[in-house]
């Protein structure tokens, strides 16, 4: 029973931790951006990994990366468009022709108009995503998270016995976060 109730803790824990709010909005900015962006391409494993350069919440880009991906299909009808126009600007074309020449480069699939509209639509994005997701993360540590855990409904799942080992993970897993 307990296979299940360590992940949720760990998540719960990771988003109560002492981790500063940008690096957790800078995972979730991230994770959108590599949603928009086909992931069966070089430059979303470059990008990928190019994140795990920078000091940002990994398990929630993680976790955000794959609930956003779902959504993001439904957007790919507009991007496929955008990349499609930026892709006929005759100096966006000269320059993905021009990297597609570097040896190496064409495997980055630039010349592909949904992995161009992603990107550039994922690149515009990142900065609101990323101050929105400041803006929640502080709210759910000040305002949300204290609201839940003195809730009556909260107060009364503890006192039940399978509760224990969720508790016993949480308090486990928050004491690694601090």
């Amino acid at each position: 029973m307990l296979f299940f109730i360590k992940p949720i803790a760990r998540l719960l824990a990771l988003l109560n931790s002492n981790s500063k709010p940008q690096a957790v909005a800078a995972a979730i900015a991230c994770a959108f951006l590599l949603a928009l962006i086909p992931a069966g391409n070089v430059l979303w494993i470059a990008l990928f990994i190019l994140t795990l350069v920078f000091k940002l919440n990994w398990g929630f880009e993680l976790v955000f990366i794959a609930l956003f991906k779902g959504p993001v299909i439904f957007l790919d009808r507009f991007l496929e468009p955008l990349g499609w126009k930026l892709m006929n600007i005759s100096s966006v074309s000269s320059l993905i022709h021009k990297i597609d020449e570097i040896p190496g480069l064409f495997f980055l699939g630039l010349n592909n108009s949904l992995v161009i509209g992603g990107l550039v639509c994922g690149i515009i994005i990142w900065f609101p995503v990323f101050f929105l997701g400041k803006i929640l993360v502080n709210l759910f540590r000040e305002k949300i998270s204290p609201g839940i855990a003195r809730s009556k409904i909260v107060m009364s799942i503890k006192k039940a016995p399978f509760m224990s080992n969720f508790l016993n993970a949480f308090q486990q897993f928050s004491g690694m976060y601090e």
